[in-house]
């Protein structure tokens, strides 16, 4: 309609002008100022109802979430129960009421956990770096109070319903469950320790690793003097380096600590027969330590007093060790020797043949016990 009357409009003005150019007479255009006015006020109401919907529309979703009724169908079901049992046809229209019911409240409700969880992914961002905890469910508390009889519409009255937002507690750090520990070591011993580092002196040894072996075991006897294996070891050490002044310390040292220690005192008449001191090997190996005496003691003191022509001395020491191995052919040469040196030349001629019988003598023994037999044959 609007463009119908604007083509009029034109025409009339045009056959407005044609006259006024005709007559020469000037004539006004006419306007139509009613519906001038009348689509302005449109474009006014219009303007003011998208004002008004801007203003408006973001408050009223809000408050729609928060005043909206929210009802829980087994509440409903177990508050209407009761009192609709009496009448079939109430309870049909009530359960299409609670229905319609039912069904706003759950599209609450899934608006509603949307926007919760919407808040708790943009507070907790660095949620992926803790432990995760359990997100509190919302809190929807609704109740309903059926009047004492339905309307005459069988419209179910309800109460106002408040619907408490749930609270969103900031998780706290916990430690990563696949953290390393470190392991506090169970503090050892000092015994455990001198046995552990005598241990480790003893593979040095066998390993050729002298000078390692000799650090610890100088350690070790720092803390305990009087440790019988690790001075026997520190001493055979140095022997094994050829250093024969610093055994023979380490083992006099050990002796003045404690005299009855017969170990050290055979090791160090090892040294001293070799450096031919032959009377203090006898001092060190007296008769008082003859009670715990073994094969060692028994030939360093038999060669000590054969030696130092201490053959009564010797033949004792000897005898024992004829005991101790019978087969063995150089004892009964040494047995020999003290009583030929004695003057006993029949009993000294029976042990040189006994010797030469058992064998294993080495050619200069040998040679030896040969030529005193032919000499004890013309002497005797």
């Amino acid at each position: 309609m609007s463009v119908i009357n604007n083509m009029l409009k034109n025409i009339e003005q045009r056959e407005a002008k044609q006259i006024s150019t005709q007559e020469g007479i000037s004539v006004k255009p006419i306007y139509d100022v009613k519906n001038i006015a009348f689509k302005t006020v449109i474009v006014l109401i219009m303007l003011s109802i998208i004002f008004l919907a801007y203003l408006y529309l973001p408050t009223a979703d809000k408050k729609e979430i928060q005043r909206e009724p929210v009802l829980l169908p087994q509440k409903i079901v177990a508050a209407l129960s009761p009192n609709v049992s009496d009448n079939q046809d109430k309870k049909s229209n009530v359960e299409a009421l609670v229905e319609q019911d039912v069904v706003k409240t759950v599209v609450q409700i899934e608006q509603i956990r949307s926007e919760v969880n919407d808040l708790a992914e943009s507070e907790l961002s660095e949620a992926t770096l803790l432990v995760s905890q359990p997100m509190a469910e919302p809190v929807v508390i609704a109740e309903v109070k059926q009047s004492p009889a339905l309307a005459k519409n069988n419209v179910l009255v309800t109460s106002e319903v408040t619907v408490s937002k749930p609270k969103i507690t900031p998780m706290t750090k916990t430690k990563p469950q696949n953290m390393m520990t470190k392991s506090v070591a169970e503090a050892k011993s000092p015994q455990t320790l001198l046995v552990e580092q005598l241990a480790a002196a003893k593979q040095a040894i066998q390993f050729g690793l002298y000078n390692e072996a000799i650090s610890d075991l100088n350690i070790i006897l720092a803390q305990l003097p009087l440790h019988v294996e690790a001075r026997n070891l520190l001493a055979a050490t140095y022997f094994k380096q050829q250093d024969v002044n610093s055994a023979q310390q380490v083992l006099q040292a050990g002796i003045r600590q404690n005299p009855n220690v017969l170990e050290w005192r055979v090791m160090l008449s090892k040294i001293l027969i070799m450096q031919q001191q032959y009377e203090e090997v006898l001092l060190l190996l007296s008769g008082e330590f003859e009670a715990q005496a073994n094969l060692d003691f028994w030939v360093l003191q038999g060669t000590a007093a054969q030696s130092a022509s201490m053959h009564y001395k010797a033949l004792e020491s000897f005898k024992h060790l004829t005991q101790l191995q019978p087969s063995q052919a150089k004892w009964w040469l040494a047995l020999a020797t003290s009583k030929d040196a004695l003057g006993e030349y029949l009993e000294a001629k029976q042990l040189y043949k006994v010797a030469l019988d058992l064998g294993g003598l080495n050619t200069a023994m040998t040679q030896h016990a040969l030529k005193r037999l032919v000499a004890l044959k013309e002497a005797v």
